[in-house]
């Protein structure tokens, strides 16, 4: 059966409330440009315990594209991703959270890398983190000069606003966190899975990702417990 779309765009939502606009139109601009090469996108919009206030901006933003909407009970990043990705329609799948945005032209860069290498995840060549914290963060080519497996026991390379093939994400799962254990690095874990697996990690050039850092995200809870190391790389 052929896939309906060339992209399924995994859209999670919590309680950014007005937030979530300039998100949606980080979203819009980045279709626009898709559609205008010729590509097909659905928006998949998951309301994982999300605020009215989140669910009003958001809900009406994308009636002029084909849509999905999951209401999920999950309070975990990257189950939520997961149940995006369980009804994705797209050959391939990207994330975005609901208080980050996009360069205009993700869309259209990460899916011509993966056009020429469909066994990659891509990433951004860039984050901009801003908010709680602010500073710039750069992806590496995991094929490239640079990388070093052995950084992935106790630092993270990528962030989880990664573009791929569609069965990627079906075949790795995100873990559930747990942040008692101080296990709250979803993508982290998720990057050293598929590295030992041999899937190549590549920033697809002149992009960005612009990304929130606030207080009480679930990054912030584990950075207070203190872990510092991955669990064993077991799904």
């Amino acid at each position: 059966m052929a896939d309906e779309f060339d992209i399924s765009i995994v859209l999670t939502a919590h309680r950014e409330g007005v937030l979530a606009g300039a998100t949606a139109r980080s979203a819009h601009t980045a279709i626009a440009r898709a559609s205008e090469a010729g590509l097909k996108c659905e928006v998949v919009l998951v309301f994982d315990r999300a605020s009215e206030a989140t669910v009003s901006v958001l809900e009406g933003s994308f009636s002029a594209h084909s849509l999905q909407i999951l209401r999920t009970d999950e309070g975990d990043p990257g189950q939520a991703r997961n149940r995006g990705v369980e009804v994705a329609k797209g050959a391939c799948t990207t994330f975005l959270d609901g208080d980050d945005l996009w360069s205009a032209n993700w869309l259209t860069a990460a899916h011509a890398l993966v056009e020429a290498r469909p066994d990659c995840v891509v990433h951004s060549a860039c984050n901009m983190v801003f908010g709680d914290e602010r500073n710039l963060w750069w992806h590496i080519d995991s094929e490239g000069p640079l990388f070093n497996p052995e950084y992935l026991a106790w630092g993270n390379y990528w962030d989880a606003m990664s573009f791929a093939r569609t069965s990627i994400y079906r075949r790795f799962p995100f873990r559930r966190n747990d942040l008692k254990l101080g296990f709250g690095h979803e993508d982290w874990h998720w990057n050293a899975m598929t590295v030992a697996a041999n899937v190549p990690h590549k920033p697809a050039l002149e992009t960005m990702h612009f990304k929130r850092r606030r207080p009480g995200s679930q990054m912030a809870i584990v950075d207070q417990v203190g872990s510092v190391r991955l669990p064993s790389l077991t799904p």
